[in-house]
C-alpha cells in the first residue's frame, strides 16, 4: 500500500501590508482638472482624501498595486501540504503521486509583482531560518499576480510551526511615482474619487464607487473562475 499524505488545496493566508505607498498615482490638480474644479472649491487636503480613498478601493476589489508597496504574506503550509512519498510501489491516478503544476506555486496577491524580498520558515519551536529564494524557487512578475515557482529538483523549505509556519515578504506595484502608472489606471483613480466628491457624505456602497470605473479596470483585473 502506498503511503502517501493528500496534497491540500487550500491554504490559510494572513496578507498585511507592511509599507504604504509613499506617494499617490494622481496628484490633486489631476483631480481638479477632472471635475472642473479650483483650489478653492476643493482644497488639496480634501482632493487628497478622495484620491486616497479611491485607489484603496480599486486596489481592495481587484489586487492590483498602484504605487510601490510592501506586502507580509503569512502560511500555515506550502500550497501541496507535504512531499508525497511511497513505499515504492506507485499506485492510483498519476495526478496522485505527482504534484500538479498548480501546486508548485505560490500566488502573491498583489500585482504587478516586483520582487520576492524574503522568504522566512519556523520549525515546531517557533525558530526561523531565512530561504535563500534563487536557490529553491523562481519568481514570476509577468504572471497576474506574480508566483514563486518550486524549482525543478527543488523541495519545499521545511515550515513545522502549526500557524504562520511561512512568512514572504514581496514588493508589488507599477513603480515609484505616478509617472510609472498606465493612463487608463489613473483615469479610473479619477473616476472613482470623482464619484465619491459628487456623493459624499451620502454613504455610498463601496460597489457604487467602483462601477463608474469598472470598464476601464477590466483590462488590468484578473479574471477568476
Amino acid at each position: 500500500m502506498s503511503l502517501r499524505s493528500s496534497p491540500r488545496l487550500t491554504q490559510y493566508r494572513g496578507h498585511v501590508r507592511t509599507v504604504n505607498p509613499a506617494v499617490e498615482p494622481v496628484i490633486p490638480q489631476e483631480l481638479r482638472d477632472q471635475l472642473g474644479e479650483s483650489s478653492s472649491s476643493l482644497p488639496d487636503s480634501h482632493a487628497e482624501d478622495l484620491i486616497a480613498e479611491a485607489r484603496e478601493l480599486i486596489e481592495a476589489m481587484t489586487g492590483i498595486a498602484f504605487i510601490t508597496q510592501t506586502w507580509l504574506l503569512a502560511l500555515d503550509h506550502w500550497p501541496a501540504g507535504q512531499e508525497q512519498w511511497w513505499d515504492g510501489t506507485r499506485t492510483g491516478a498519476i495526478a496522485d503521486i505527482y504534484v500538479p503544476n498548480s501546486l508548485r506555486a505560490v500566488n502573491l496577491p498583489r500585482y504587478p509583482l516586483a520582487s520576492v524580498d524574503t522568504v522566512t520558515v519556523y520549525d515546531q519551536g517557533g525558530a526561523s531560518a531565512a530561504v535563500t529564494i534563487a536557490d529553491v524557487f523562481d519568481v514570476d512578475t509577468y504572471r497576474k499576480p506574480g508566483r514563486m515557482v518550486l524549482r525543478d529538483g527543488a523541495t519545499w523549505p521545511i515550515a513545522l510551526r502549526g500557524s504562520n509556519a511561512i512568512e514572504i515578504t514581496y514588493t508589488a506595484g507599477f513603480g515609484a511615482s505616478g509617472s510609472a502608472v498606465p493612463a487608463i489606471l489613473k483615469r479610473a483613480v479619477k473616476q472613482v474619487a470623482a464619484y465619491l466628491y459628487a456623493h459624499y457624505g451620502d454613504g455610498c456602497a463601496p460597489e457604487n464607487a467602483l462601477g463608474a470605473a469598472r470598464g476601464l479596470l477590466d483590462a488590468y483585473a484578473v479574471k477568476r473562475l
